[in-house]
């Protein structure tokens, strides 16, 4: 008996190898990932492609999903192949019509890369508001500029599919040359919620009453002020935000990089940093000359 133990255990060891590579085989399964025109990423596992339409499983659930074509800039199959369904804008953006001369002059602000441990800030509003802050700024502190406006931008990158997540899938030379400007400002935001700040205030209020006495006796009461105590609490989030800006011109150089914590701790706190930073860009106000 102990001598066919003694045989089975080189047999048994093999089993058990065998066994050990299938679990880890089956524990670092990899996934499909798909991703979408809008920057977001989905993964999963591709069930069929249609002419149109994937249909699509997301990991660990069992409902199929039906993705439109259209929607999707390019597919990383688990076995590590690429296909592109959509490029971002044209593959050679057109820009015949956007000569050096006809840019001369010329200045952009593309939406802020807004970067955050706050899950409630909307990345694409901010974003955008902080584009229009930072475009009025250059407006007002700067001289010898003609602004290209938000709404102008903005249709030019959904024109050519350039969504707010993939504005940096072409260079800062492609995209003076697309939105026809020499100047391309790009705008960083970090915004970090460092907690809550609780403040004890309000008040409570309460007649206070005066007692007239008439030949010594004590006449009806009047009411002739108010008294207030405190007794409410005020809860404050706060903010710690540093600007980055990068003005580029249609040659791709980075003339201006500048980067700036903001003071104060409310969520906008950024616009006076985006103000000073600004004033100082070469063509600013306070440049130095």
């Amino acid at each position: 008996m102990v001598r066919l133990v003694n045989k089975l255990k080189p047999l048994l060891g093999i089993i058990i190898f065998c066994n050990s590579i299938f679990v880890v085989a089956q524990t670092t399964k990899k996934n499909d990932s798909i991703f979408m025109m809008n920057g977001e990423k989905k993964e999963g596992s591709i069930l069929s492609i249609k002419d149109k339409t994937i249909k699509f499983v997301y990991t660990g659930e069992t409902l199929e999903y039906e993705l439109e074509k259209a929607d999707i800039n390019k597919i990383v199959f688990a076995s590590g192949r690429t296909e592109i369904i959509n490029y971002f804008g044209n593959s050679e953006p057109d820009t015949r019509q956007s000569r050096p001369s006809d840019r001369k002059g010329k200045i952009a602000v593309l939406p802020f890369e807004l970067i955050s441990n706050d899950p409630s800030l909307d990345v694409y509003l901010l974003g955008e508001q902080l584009q229009a802050e930072t475009y009025l700024s250059i407006k007002k502190y700067t001289s010898g500029l003609e602004m290209q406006d938000p709404i102008t931008t903005n249709n030019l990158l959904a024109k050519y599919k350039l969504p707010y997540a993939n504005l940096k899938a072409i260079s800062p030379k492609e995209m003076a040359e697309l939105l026809a400007v020499e100047i391309v400002v790009y705008g960083t935001a970090n915004i970090r919620n460092s907690g809550a700040s609780t403040y004890h205030g309000g008040f409570v209020s309460q007649n206070v009453m005066e007692t007239k006495k008439k030949d010594g006796k004590k006449e009806k009461t009047n009411a002739f002020g108010t008294e207030y105590s405190s007794n409410s609490t005020t809860t404050v989030t706060n903010f710690d935000t540093k600007i980055i800006l990068n003005f580029f011109n249609d040659r791709g150089a980075d003339i201006y990089a500048v980067s700036r914590n903001s003071f104060g701790s409310d969520v906008d706190a950024y616009l006076a940093t985006i103000n000073y930073l600004v004033k100082r860009c070469p063509f600013g106000s306070k440049a130095k000359r």
